[in-house]
Order: structure tokens, then sequence, then C-alpha cells
């Protein structure tokens, strides 16, 4: 009875053990800005997992970035998407590639449509945590990353980058299994000296070319802004129709857009943060074009 009773000691000691080091931050629904959003797994058309992060200037608190999060995923890509959002411990790669990981382990079904979306810094990050996690695949459900003004790559770059597992910079609006960015240069701003621009790869959200063809404002399906000094949460989410036009500048290697200015983000003098909410009901849109082109390609009769 006591070597009996000894194993169990021994086997409940070994199983802790391994549960501590197998625990991750991610386990924790506070370690989430938006977890699933009380979509069915059934119901989902594809899955959108987010990186992002309000600019300082609105403050640091949870309700802050969880509205951020919130315009940028839900009120942009409405019902039947389940949208994830980790709350990141540090703001690297490292840290993204483990949401990411946990997120592809726990949450997602294998083969299920799922969209990854990042902007700026952020969308650097997401890139780098694409290179670590094997899971982003066109077999389990890849559908496209939209990585606004992250490093500047060529197309050469990205499809170097990701040749191993098939993916590729998007050429049009129907493929799949792409990486979809383009550097904004707003209302001919200054662009910043360090970063090199030329060669780079752009796509226009207008019209999803890759060639100098102009996208114009009948084109733009809907901007949407969030707007934290309105006090009225029902003010904070601001739509317009049709709010500018855009053109692949491609001696500068930038993506020219011209948009009224009085709902853009400003941060350190630029119009830093505005690639998603600049182009965000065309960006939606897409997703679901390039979702329905790998279900048609798959001959899925339905979503999984």
């Amino acid at each position: 009875m006591k070597k009996l009773l000894y194993r169990f000691l021994i086997a409940a000691s070994v199983l802790t053990l391994f549960g501590c080091a197998m625990e991750s931050p991610y386990d924790y629904g506070d370690n989430w800005l938006i977890r699933e959003n009380d979509i069915p797994q059934f119901y989902s058309t594809f899955d959108l997992f987010y990186i992002g992060k309000a600019p300082s200037i609105y403050g640091e608190s949870h309700d802050v970035q969880f509205n951020w999060a919130h315009t940028h995923t839900n009120d942009i890509f409405g019902r039947g998407v389940r949208v994830f959002s980790p709350k990141l411990r540090q703001p690297d790669a490292e840290n993204v590639a483990e949401a990411l990981e946990y997120y592809l382990t726990h949450f997602h079904q294998t083969g299920h449509p799922f969209v990854l979306l990042g902007e700026g810094k952020a969308a650097e990050l997401l890139y780098q945590a694409m290179l670590e996690c094997s899971g982003v695949t066109v077999d389990n459900g890849f559908i496209a990353a939209y990585l606004p003004n992250m490093t500047p790559r060529t197309k050469e770059q990205i499809d170097d980058d990701f040749y191993w597992r098939g993916l590729k910079a998007a050429s049009g609006a129907r493929d799949y299994g792409v990486i979809v960015t383009w550097n904004s240069c707003i209302n001919n701003e200054k662009l910043p000296e360090k970063v090199n621009y030329k060669g780079s790869f752009n796509i226009n959200p207008l019209n999803w070319k890759t060639t100098g063809v102009p996208g114009n404002k009948k084109e733009n399906i809907k901007a949407v802004f969030y707007m934290p000094q309105y006090k009225n949460n029902f003010w904070r989410k601001v739509e317009e129709k049709n709010f500018g036009t855009a053109v692949i500048d491609v001696k500068k290697g930038v993506l020219s857009i011209n948009c009224p200015v009085k709902l853009l983000h400003v941060v350190k003098g630029r119009y830093s943060d505005n690639g998603i909410s600049i182009f965000a009901g065309n960006i939606a849109a897409n997703a679901r074009i390039r979702t329905q082109a790998l279900i048609r390609d798959r001959q899925w009769r339905m979503v999984k």
C-alpha cells in the first residue's frame, strides 16, 4: 500500500512539474483583448488573428486598447468572423509568435480558413512570427496576412522568405496563401529618410493591382476609425464611404493616398496607423473573396 501511495505521489509530482512547464499566459482570458467574441466555430466564415495597439497619445488603459482592437476587427469585419487579439506581454516577435502558435494549437481547427491582420510595427512582428509558426500554410486554412506599413520588402524577398511553404506576395484580388502589404504615403507627407522604399512590393487595396493603375473614391467601400476623444461610446466608431483615392508610385515604392485629414491618426507628425482604417471595407470584403476562392478550389461544400 505504501509503495502504491509513493508511486502515486511521484506521478502527481511529475504531472505538476510538466503542467507548470507547459503553462502559457494565453491560457487566461485576461491576456486577450478579444478571444473568440462569442462566435461559434461552425458559424465562422474565417478566423481573424489581429495584433495592434492604440497610439500612446490615447492612453494605455485596457478599455482604450480593447476599443482600438474592437474597432479594427469586429467593427470592420462584422458578424460571422471569430476574432482573436492577444494582449502582448512584450511587443516583440517572440511574444507574437507565442500568441499565434497558441491560437493555432488551442482554437484553430485544422483546415479552417484564417486571416492575419496588423499594421506598422505590429505588422512587422506578425510577419516575423509567421516565419516561426509552421501552421501558417494553405493546407491549414491560411488565407492572407494583411500587413500594411510593415518593413518594406521586394516581392522577391517575400516570396523567398516563404517559398518552402508555398506562400507569396499577393498578385491580385483572389489568390490565397498570400502576404498583402503596402507602404502608405498619405497626402504627400514626407517619408522617413532612413527607410528604403524603392523597389518594395505594394498592392493597391482599392483595386488590388500591383501596377500604377489608380483607385478612385467609388472603389473605397468605407473607412472605419476609432476616435477615443469622443465621450459618447456610440460616436467613437466613425465610418465614411468613398473616403479617398490611392495609386502606387512605382518610382518611390509607395502607395500614394489622398484623403481628408480630419479623421486621421497623427503620431510624431506622420499619419501613422491609418492603413487599416482607410481601407477597412476593402480589406474585409477582400478577405471574404479570397476565402471563397480557397473553398471553391478545394471544392468544399461548407466551411469546416
